[in-house]
């Protein structure tokens, strides 16, 4: 009787070791995760901001046609947006591009998105 105890107290220690350090993993983990997701946001930011400035010299259709390159799916227009891939293009009257949008809206100021807000 008094082995049995001892075993299953033994047992339930080195099991909530084993639970303490799944948490412990799965904190530090998540933290990684985070700080990835982060980065990569900041440098869609990034990106998206300086492609204006990229095209400062090319015209709507030359972007829009180097921005067809990278993607397989079909351009359409919506909010006066030129939609390629996961981007939309906003232009000005004079056909350059004064803004890159992604697909997914974050809420915001955002040109592509400003007639969805209403």
């Amino acid at each position: 009787m008094k082995i049995t105890a001892i075993t299953l107290g033994i047992l339930l220690v080195l099991s909530n070791g084993w639970w303490l350090y799944q948490s412990l993993d799965q904190g530090v983990t998540q933290s990684y995760q985070d700080q990835q997701i982060y980065e990569l946001e900041e440098t869609r930011k990034q990106l998206m901001n300086m492609m204006p400035s990229l095209a400062e010299n090319l015209s709507k259709e030359k972007v829009i046609e180097i921005a067809s390159q990278y993607s397989s799916t079909e351009k359409y227009e919506k909010n006066r947006c030129i939609w390629v891939g996961w981007l939309g293009l906003k232009f000005d009257q004079n056909g350059k591009l004064v803004s890159v949008s992604p697909a997914w809206f974050y809420g915001g100021q955002d040109p592509c998105y400003q007639d969805d807000n209403k």
